[in-house]
């Protein structure tokens, strides 16, 4: 609206007629132009309205027109940011002195504005600012509209950063596999991968500006920093679980942390480990001079009780047996002399001792074996307990990260809006 005093009548003169309107191409019009336009064709796309024109020489063109203009892009709490754009119109060609800008209002209307389903508008203001350039002494007025809006993030929330977090906690249950089941690396990798997949999702939805790093994108950097480090220490893990295979014994220092401490701490139930064989048997000198042992060192000395008529058949015919050192002498020649003599009795109690002495050393050498395979089955066991219990330890210590950045990103962003919006107005 401006004011034209060729224009201005009497309407006592006419008739009583106090506004016309006359087409917009009989008109003059001051060349008001957006300076920060966008689009070259926004000048001609105006609808050519009528003008209306009052006797006292005021003009008001209500034209419809879009504008597109340029606008300097924050992503940086992307998809909790707003924007702040500015649109200024002024004269082309006329400086203060022949076409002054002036405001009417403070306040943008806003009583028409649609409603937008990714922005809404939080701010519409207009300042009235002055340039003077140095090769005019003239005032070069304009008319600035500030316009501030707030990007409504639900969309990128359930589509961005929700599957994110859940592909992340699934990344994290891989502490929680068992070891032996194989999938533990492969779970990893899998969700790896989609972290990269989504990664080029957000970087399709973001303008591209180096400028700044987008929360969004930092988000997206830990979390993948969260599962690569997160399959690193399944590796970890999987080398600890298969460590017992060797035969090598869990420090004790180690032991002492993990069973006392952190099992105690994640209220992790483990079986104990006691290495007591049941049965061990103990060799001595006498076996290889042809003795036959007959007792078997237990616990419980379960064969102390024992009948020697169940392991010597022949023990009947014994008159001197030592029961004192639990042996019965394999040479019975002192023992047969009130019996028949017997031409054979020298070769068949040779003959026996010889198989006596082939099943003691076999006896003593399963011993061995499956004293020696106890030995590591409780040795595997304690480094798998270890592994199981640093499992659970690395499980806590990822969720309280995931956690406490998802936290973060979800409210720095909104904390931002008050003070961001009250800074920008007085810039």
């Amino acid at each position: 609206m401006w004011k034209d005093n060729g224009l201005s009548w009497d309407p006592k003169k006419y008739g009583g007629i106090e506004v016309i309107r006359l087409p917009h191409d009989l008109v003059w019009k001051p060349d008001i132009f957006l300076y920060n336009n966008a689009d070259i064709s926004t000048y001609y796309s105006s609808l050519s309205s009528n003008m209306i024109v009052a006797s006292d020489g005021n003009v008001t063109w209500l034209s419809m027109v879009i504008f597109k203009s340029t606008c300097s892009i924050n992503v940086r709490y992307f998809p909790f940011d707003e924007q702040n754009c500015s649109m200024t119109f002024a004269s082309w060609t006329y400086d203060g002195f022949q076409v002054n800008l002036s405001l009417t209002t403070t306040e943008g209307d806003i009583s028409n504005y649609i409603k937008n389903s990714e922005w809404s508008l939080q701010k519409l203001y207009v300042e009235r600012n002055v340039m003077y350039y140095s090769c005019c002494a003239e005032p070069y007025p304009d008319i600035t509209f500030y316009i501030y809006i707030r990007r409504r993030p639900l969309f990128y929330i359930f589509n961005m950063i929700m599957p994110c977090i859940l592909i992340t906690l699934v990344a994290l249950l891989g502490f929680y596999i068992p070891s032996d089941s194989g999938e533990k690396v492969t779970m990893g990798i899998t969700t790896l991968l989609s972290m990269t997949v989504f990664m080029m999702l957000v970087a399709e939805n973001m303008p591209p500006t180096s400028n700044v790093l987008p929360l969004i994108g930092i988000y997206y950097g830990i979390t993948i920093s969260i599962v690569s480090t997160a399959t690193g220490m399944t590796v970890f893990t999987l080398n600890i679980h298969h460590k017992g295979h060797r035969g090598r014994q869990v420090p004790q220092l180690i032991k002492r942390l993990c069973h006392n401490f952190f099992a105690k701490i994640l209220c992790i139930r483990l079986e104990h480990a006691d290495y007591s064989p049941s049965r061990v048997y103990i060799p001595s000198e006498d076996t290889k001079k042809g003795y036959l042992p007959f007792t078997m060192v237990s616990d419980k000395d379960q064969m102390d009780n024992r009948n020697t008529d169940d392991i010597h058949p022949s023990s009947k015919y014994c008159v001197n047996q030592d029961r004192g050192n639990g042996k019965i002498p394999c040479n019975l020649q002192n023992n047969f002399q009130h019996m028949p003599a017997f031409p054979d009795m020298n070769k068949f109690e040779n003959q026996l001792r010889h198989v006596l002495q082939k099943v003691c050393c076999t006896i003593e050498n399963n011993e061995k074996r499956q004293e020696e395979q106890d030995r590591r089955d409780v040795i595997k066991m304690e480094w798998q307990q270890i592994a199981q219990i640093v499992d659970r330890v690395l499980l806590s210590i990822f969720v309280v990260v995931t956690l406490t950045v998802t936290i973060v990103v979800m409210v720095q962003g909104p904390a931002m809006y008050g003070s961001q919006i009250n800074n920008d107005i007085h810039d």
